[in-house]
């Protein structure tokens, strides 16, 4: 950047070989080939050749400029590239090329308000014998701007190029008027080289007037301040020489600097890769132990899997038994239930042999025409009790269905009995026999007896209640 301002300002003293050697001292890769500094760069390299009149090659190097900031979408350097590229065409004596890139410059600052672009488009757009109306009115715009501005150097051109404009059309007061009030800012603040200009158009104007001993002395002012010019030029290049030996010193203290910055960084990348290695080592053993903990947990997971199918299994095979134990003590119960309806059905038929047995004993008494009336009372019982014989199924379905109901008084009223004490209370309401109970329940008389005292305390029967009639009466 320091030999970027440094072109700048050898270009603006006329030293146009000096800003290109500045120019050409930066190292242009090390930028991007699409950054905006780079093209600017080439657009300052192409306004010097341009001063050199190398125009090919100054044409050459805005172009590259103009393409860079196209990509960059910069449009602000854009349009300085189409202005220097205005003034490189003008230099070409092209003026209608020069006009056309100005005025592109000159839209594209509008659009920006870029006040300061756009009085230097202005200004430019001068520089030619064009159309001279729209000229002053361009040379108007730029003075306005210009003195809002306070920018007398820009000012005291304007006014040199308006006076040029004026002697075009030969309005010499006019153009007089303008060059005195350039003459005034330039000398004001100094600026030698819109002197030089102002006394070239002062000559020219008193020449083409007819005054030519006024010509003569412009014109013998001018070479004097050009000679003064060229002994400053002189003097600061012995400066510059000077300034440069020590830009040149604070490069190489820069390159120095850089160099042991360099050494700073080789060595910070260096601890860098070993950290990295290390933590890339850590990372590895890590991960290494997190893999094997997993297939560990995988591990435990599938035994306790298999152990709960373990458990799934033994517990399904202990339900199956529960099963098999329920249904067998169903099948129990149900056998003894048969067994005590069966009871029940048999001592119903002794019963009917007893009655039997004591109406033939009373049919011994009996004479003639009675004992066949005995006898066929006889019968018709015999007869009745055979017809009960073939619906067997009838009989003891009656017989279970009494049962049945007798369970279900005998519950509401004792509803804490078990189940055996239910079907011992059936047994003993046929009047069967602790020995009768004992063989169809397969156990001993010993044990009926215990059951028939627990089933007394079960029914709270005091020792005087006797328990088989208790039993019937329900």
């Amino acid at each position: 950047m320091l030999l970027i301002i440094k072109a700048k300002a050898e270009r603006l003293l006329g030293n146009f070989d000096e800003s290109l050697n500045s120019l050409y001292k930066i190292d242009m890769e090390s930028f991007n080939n699409e950054t905006s500094i780079k093209g600017e760069i080439y657009n300052l390299m192409a306004l010097s050749y341009c001063n050199l009149s190398d125009y090919q090659k100054a044409i050459e190097l805005n172009d590259k400029a103009i393409s860079i900031f196209k990509v960059n979408n910069d449009s602000l350097m854009l349009a300085s590239a189409y202005n220097n590229k205005g003034i490189i065409h003008n230099h070409m004596s092209e003026d209608t090329q020069s006009e056309k890139f100005l005025l592109e410059a000159l839209r594209i600052n509008r659009a920006l308000k870029n006040i300061k672009g756009i009085s230097a488009n202005l200004n430019n757009l001068c520089l030619y014998h064009g159309n001279l109306s729209k000229q002053k009115e361009y040379i108007q715009e730029a003075i306005i701007i210009n003195k809002n501005l306070d920018a007398k150097w820009a000012l005291a051109e304007n006014y040199n190029n308006l006076g040029r404009l004026y002697i075009y059309e030969k309005d010499y007061e006019s153009a007089n008027t303008a060059l005195k009030k350039a003459y005034t800012i330039a000398n004001e603040i100094g600026a030698k080289g819109i002197v030089c200009d102002n006394y070239e158009y002062l000559s020219r104007l008193n020449a083409q007037s007819g005054n030519y001993k006024k010509a003569f002395e412009y014109q013998t002012k001018l070479n004097s301040l050009k000679q003064e010019l060229q002994s400053e030029n002189n003097l600061r290049k012995i400066e510059l020489n000077k300034a440069e030996e020590k830009l040149n010193e604070v490069i190489r203290e820069n390159e120095i600097k850089k160099q042991e910055y360099e050494i700073q960084r080789l060595e910070r990348n260096i601890y860098g890769i070993i950290i990295i290695f290390i933590l890339i080592t850590i990372i590895t053993i890590l991960l290494t132990q997190r893999s094997k903990r997993k297939k560990k947990l995988a591990l435990i997971k599938a035994q306790y899997r298999l152990e709960q199918s373990q458990h799934e299994i033994a517990r399904q095979k202990m339900e199956l038994q529960n099963m098999e134990l329920q249904n067998a003590q169903l099948t129990l119960e149900n056998n003894k239930q048969q067994m005590t309806n069966m009871a029940a059905f048999l001592k119903s038929r002794n019963e009917l042999l007893e009655k039997i047995k004591e109406l033939i004993k009373q049919g011994y008494k009996l004479n003639g025409s009675e004992t066949t009336i005995h006898l066929k009372k006889i019968n018709a019982i015999i007869t009745q009790y055979q017809n009960n014989d073939k619906t067997n199924s009838v009989t003891l379905k009656s017989t279970e269905d009494i049962n049945n109901e007798f369970i279900e008084r005998l519950e509401k009223r004792h509803p804490n009995l078990t189940q055996g004490e239910k079907h011992l209370a059936c047994l003993l309401r046929t009047d069967m026999s602790a020995k009768e109970i004992a063989i169809i329940t397969g156990t001993t008389p010993k044990t009926i007896n215990m059951n028939r005292y627990r089933l007394r305390k079960a029914l709270n029967l005091s020792n005087e209640t006797d328990l088989s009639e208790y039993i019937k009466q329900i």
